[in-house]
């Protein structure tokens, strides 16, 4: 684990371990876990597995939640076990996500026997993609003539797009392809779904740029992939995979 990364879920676990005295999983996932994590633009994904999540015990971890919540967005996940054992149909983007590559950092490794749900995987992933797609576009007829806070939307969008891109290549039981290497995803993707890659590799390669500039013909075909990757899925059978 990177070290600005333990910096920050050190502490949280230190504290986990104090309050649930081991009797818990802590897994680390996502960009973090990839080796793609860019301090300015990703998230630190941590999912915690109780034993149970009572009101009490919350409260005993939000003094660490609230720390965590100074430095990075999005909080550690928080499910219990037995949710856990019944997450494949109800939560497929995460676990193909957490599939991908992850870290145990506490307790037993509940990963490895988890099993997605393909057709749960297609619903949530359309219903994802489709998302995405409304809030792009809202964004480009908002911000069409301001290349910086074009930028500033296409890279804050990224990572969630790329977990889905991933979903999809594992959705057609694509041969693995690194999840760290974004540069292939995207290529991978633009191929199945008949688009071009280039706006979106245009943002996979100045993601960890602040201020970059983002040309609307760049963006335009950034979503462009985006609307093909929605109606392929849209359009997806069994079969095709």
């Amino acid at each position: 684990m990177d070290s600005k990364i333990a910096e920050i879920v050190e502490p949280l676990l230190r504290e986990a371990d104090r309050v649930l005295q081991g009797g818990y999983s802590a897994v680390l996932y996502g960009s973090a876990a990839r080796g793609d994590y860019f301090e300015r633009t990703s998230d630190i994904n941590l999912l915690l597995l109780l034993p149970d999540a009572a009101p009490a015990t919350l409260r005993a971890l939000g003094p660490a939640f609230r720390a965590w919540r100074e430095k990075v967005a999005v909080p550690p996940l928080i499910m219990t076990r037995e949710e856990w054992d019944k997450a494949d149909d109800v939560f497929p983007l995460e676990l193909t996500d957490i599939h991908a590559a992850y870290e145990m950092l506490r307790g037993p490794d509940p990963v490895a026997s988890a099993r997605v749900d393909r057709s749960g995987l297609r619903h949530a992933l359309e219903s994802e993609l489709r998302g995405k797609l409304l809030r792009l576009r809202q964004g480009f007829a908002l911000l069409e003539e301001d290349p910086k806070l074009l930028g500033a939307l296409a890279t804050h969008t990224l990572p969630t797009l790329l977990v889905l891109f991933r979903a999809l290549l594992e959705l057609h039981r694509r041969p693995v392809v690194p999840p760290s290497d974004s540069d292939r995803v995207v290529r991978e993707v633009a191929r199945l779904v008949a688009a071009s890659p280039e706006g979106a590799l245009a943002v996979v390669r100045h993601r960890a740029e602040p201020e970059w500039t983002c040309t609307s013909a760049q963006f335009e075909e950034y979503l462009a992939m985006v609307e093909r990757a929605a109606h392929h899925v849209d359009h997806f059978q069994s079969g095709d995979s």
